[in-house]
C-alpha cells in the first residue's frame, strides 16, 4: 500500500518521462500525474506501465487542483510543467500558465500542507546569456524572453510560500539533452550532420546537462529530507568549447571533424543577433546567441548538497548521439 502520493506535472514531457521512470521506483509512493487528456494521451500507456496514476486536466485549472488534492493524500509536489520558450504563444498564455498555474499548485500544496514542493525553473532567469559567467546562486537575474521572465516571476512566488512556511525548492537545469530532446542539441545535431552549422571563428563555451542527471536530481530532491539549499543549478561537470561539441557530432557520424571553412567573422553574428533582437524575433536572436557567446554556470554546491556526481558531457553526449545515429539528415 502507498505511503505517499507524489503529485507530478509536465510528466508527458521531455523532462518528464525520465523522472517518471526515476519516482515511479520508489517504495511505497504512489505517482499522481496531471495529464490534459487523461488515458487518451498518446504517452497515457507510458505512464501506466510505469504504475502511475493518471489525472485528467489541466494544473492550471482550479478545479482541477482542488478535486486532486482532496481525492489524493499529496505529500510532495513536484512541478516541472510549462509552456516552453520555443512556443509560439501570447504573453497571456504564458502569464495563465506559467505564472498563474505555478501560483495555483503552489497555494493548493500550501493549503493542504504538502510536505515538499520542487519547482523546475530554468537557467533562463539569469538571462539568455547571463550577465557573468559562470553564474550562480549569486547571479543576479534578468530574464530577457516572455519564458525567461515568466520563470523568474514563478520563482518569486515560490520564494513567497517558502518565507509562510512551505518546504519547497527551486531547481534550475541549463539546456537538456538526452533520448526523446526536441530542442536546441538535437537542432545542433540535425545541422551538424547537415554541414549547415556555421560557427564564429572565436570559440565558445557551453553548458548543456544530461536529462538522466537532472531526473537523479529531481530524485534526490524528493527523498532527501531538511535541506537548507533552497536553490539548485543543475548542469553537466564542466562547459565544453562549441567548437568541439561540433566535432564530436562530426566524428561520431562521418569519423573526421567537422569541417573548418564553416566558419563565419563574429561580428557578422552580432550584427545578425543586434537585427534579431530589433526586429522582435526572440527565438531566432536567442538561437543565435547560444553558437556565439559563452553561457556556463557553477554547480558544484548542488551535487555535493545532494550526494551525486555529475556527468562528462563528452561521455554522456556520446550515448545521446548512438540514439541519435538512425534520424534522418
Amino acid at each position: 500500500m502507498a505511503t505517499q502520493d507524489i503529485l507530478l506535472t509536465g510528466a508527458t514531457g521531455f523532462i518528464g518521462r525520465h523522472v517518471v521512470r526515476k519516482l515511479a521506483r520508489l517504495q511505497g509512493c504512489r505517482l499522481v500525474c496531471l495529464v490534459r487528456g487523461g488515458e487518451r494521451h498518446p504517452q497515457a500507456n507510458f505512464l501506466l506501465k510505469e504504475g502511475a496514476v493518471l489525472v485528467r486536466g489541466d494544473f492550471a485549472d482550479e478545479s482541477v487542483l482542488q478535486h486532486t488534492f482532496r481525492q489524493y493524500q499529496v505529500q510532495q509536489v513536484v512541478h516541472l510543467a510549462a509552456i516552453r520558450g520555443a512556443v509560439k504563444t501570447s504573453r497571456l498564455e504564458f502569464r495563465r500558465v506559467n505564472i498563474e498555474g505555478t501560483a495555483l499548485l503552489l497555494r493548493e500544496a500550501y493549503e493542504h500542507q504538502a510536505q515538499k514542493f520542487i519547482y523546475c525553473s530554468s537557467v533562463g532567469v539569469y538571462g539568455t546569456i547571463p550577465v557573468a559567467v559562470p553564474a550562480g546562486i549569486e547571479t543576479p537575474l534578468r530574464g530577457d524572453t516572455q519564458y525567461h521572465q515568466s520563470k523568474q516571476a514563478a520563482e518569486e512566488i515560490v520564494q513567497s510560500h517558502i518565507q509562510k512556511g512551505l518546504n519547497a525548492y527551486i531547481v534550475r537545469p541549463t539546456i537538456v539533452y538526452g533520448p526523446g530532446d526536441v530542442g536546441f542539441p538535437q537542432t545542433l545535431v540535425k545541422l551538424v550532420r547537415r554541414h549547415a552549422l556555421w560557427l564564429p571563428q572565436s570559440d565558445h563555451l557551453i553548458h548543456l546537462l544530461d536529462v538522466e542527471r537532472l531526473a537523479e536530481v529531481f530524485l534526490n530532491l524528493v527523498v532527501r529530507d531538511h535541506l537548507t539549499q533552497r536553490i539548485f543549478v543543475a548542469a553537466d561537470a564542466a562547459p565544453v568549447p562549441l567548437k568541439d561539441l561540433a566535432d564530436w557530432i562530426h566524428w561520431h557520424f562521418y569519423g573526421r571533424p567537422y569541417p573548418r571553412h564553416l566558419r563565419l567573422p563574429d561580428w557578422m553574428f552580432e550584427l545578425a543577433y543586434r537585427l534579431l533582437r530589433r526586429s522582435g524575433n526572440e527565438k531566432w536572436a536567442v538561437r543565435l546567441a547560444f553558437i556565439s557567446r559563452d553561457w556556463y554556470y557553477q554547480c558544484a554546491d548542488t551535487y555535493r548538497v545532494l550526494g551525486m556526481e555529475p556527468v562528462s558531457t563528452r561521455e554522456a553526449f556520446g550515448r545521446f548521439l548512438r540514439e541519435s545515429a538512425a534520424l534522418p539528415r
